[in-house]
């Protein structure tokens, strides 16, 4: 009888999440992987299919939080304008600081070109936070601290298209106070 071998699956993903996010996709092997992760080759291919599929799966993962990011529950307690900020720090800190670049930004560089799942997952993972930031500037425009001529749409897309830039300025700068303070000198900005 075959020996079963136990493992998380999360805790396989979290482990290959860190050497694609680290190397990127075509500079990560099945050996990188198995060394990362503790498993033989068979198991991973059992498992996630394919270096292809545990990637993705790893995209998925690292994508999760923007799904399952909450506003209406932290809409009522907080500020709408430094909600917008505490989100924006957040989302910058976990893509931007933690491995010196975005893995989303990185996978639609390297990938998302030629790899139709890989630019889908990125696409969907976008709108979601186009969306949650524009519900943030609707809020903050009625609460009054965002003009309510500005075009919500408009500025949910600026907010969003910074977050590759903080990755570049944290790359060359390592410095997280200069990303918090890009992210209050733009939400000054957009509040004038």
């Amino acid at each position: 009888m075959p020996r079963v071998i136990e493992f998380n699956e999360q805790t396989i993903i979290s482990k290959a999440l860190q050497v694609f996010w680290k190397k990127g996709y075509h500079a990560t092997s099945m050996k990188d992987l198995v060394e990362a992760t503790g498993l033989n080759p068979g198991s991973l291919y059992n498992t996630f299919g394919n270096k292809h599929d545990l990637f993705l799966a790893c995209l998925k993962d690292y994508l999760n939080p923007i799904y399952t990011y909450d506003l209406k529950q932290k809409v009522t307690h907080k500020n709408p304008l430094k909600l917008l900020r505490e989100f924006y720090m957040e989302v910058a800190t976990n893509s931007v600081l933690s491995q010196d670049s975005c893995l989303s930004v990185k996978s639609a560089f390297e990938l998302a070109p030629t790899d139709d799942e890989t630019h889908q997952i990125l696409k969907n993972s976008m709108d979601k936070l186009f969306e949650i930031f524009e519900q943030m500037v609707i809020n903050a425009q009625k609460a009054g601290v965002i003009n309510e001529k500005q075009d919500t749409f408009s500025l949910a897309q600026l907010i969003v298209a910074t977050l590759p830039g903080l990755g570049q300025n944290f790359i060359l700068y390592k410095d997280k106070n200069r990303i918090a303070k890009i992210i209050d000198d733009l939400l000054d900005m957009i509040t004038r």
